[in-house]
């Protein structure tokens, strides 16, 4: 599949370009249990839900006081002649990430787009579901693949980065959890069409799997000294949620 930057296209040229994005979560995701989450409750669910069911339980304004009202959307895929055609990540581990984190083999995917209160970056959340224990196989792999992927280089929207990945603590939600910070430089186009520039920022992303879904929350700070974060109780809640939608 072609490499997609730390956010996929449908949200990464507007981030990169700081357009009328804002908001900061308050609550650092980092402090929680161990870097693979496992929820104590019964055993995985595996049953497939659609994308109008999946439309039903995505995060609403009252689950994320931290976002700017009324700037939590469902973002729409874009059509895949529209993608360009981007050379894969330098690093096959980490190329398994991408793919997994932005659900390109899912059949039932539906993406929102979060703009924060406080911080012109934004945040984005990914609900995709599969069936016959795909998700379940997709999750061991992108446990292995987080474990493995270190420094990388890529291509993207805006141009050519370099990603440095490195696993944190997970909180512990759904069936699994894995939770994974990237440091990004990006080299892109000066506002004058001349030359380039470096801009580097900081992405989080908690990846948690509930039956036959995985959900990434994603985060982006454009100050690479300050952690990018993401509230942990709507990651919670929303695995509850679709935990009982499957039952």
């Amino acid at each position: 599949m072609p490499a997609r930057l730390f956010l996929s296209a449908r949200v990464g040229l507007a981030l990169i370009g700081a357009v009328a994005v804002a908001g900061c979560s308050t609550a650092d995701s980092t402090a929680q249990a161990p870097a693979t989450g496992q929820s104590s409750k019964a055993a995985p669910l595996e049953k497939p839900l659609t994308e109008q069911t999946l439309q039903t339980l995505v995060l609403q304004s009252a689950d994320l006081p931290e976002a700017r009202p009324g700037a939590i959307s469902i973002q729409p895929r874009p059509d895949p002649a529209d993608v360009p055609s981007f050379k894969p990540a330098s690093d096959p581990d980490c190329q398994t990430v991408q793919d997994i984190r932005n659900a390109t083999t899912a059949p039932a995917v539906v993406d929102q787009v979060i703009n924060w209160s406080d911080n012109i970056w934004g945040g984005s959340v990914t609900l995709a579901s599969y069936q016959d224990g795909e998700a379940a196989r997709l999750f061991t792999a992108l446990k292995k693949a987080v474990g493995s992927c270190g420094a990388y280089r890529g291509d993207a929207w805006g141009g050519g980065y370099g990603s440095t990945m490195k696993a944190e603590k997970a909180l512990v939600a759904g069936d699994e959890a894995v939770q994974f910070r990237e440091h990004i430089t990006m080299d892109i186009v000066a506002e004058d069409g001349k030359g380039t520039e470096v801009m580097e920022t900081q992405a989080l992303y908690i990846v948690v799997r509930t039956g036959s879904v995985i959900a990434t929350y994603h985060s982006l700070e454009g100050r690479p000294a300050v952690s990018a974060a993401f509230p942990t109780e709507p990651i919670i809640k929303q695995a509850g949620r679709l935990r009982a939608a499957q039952r």
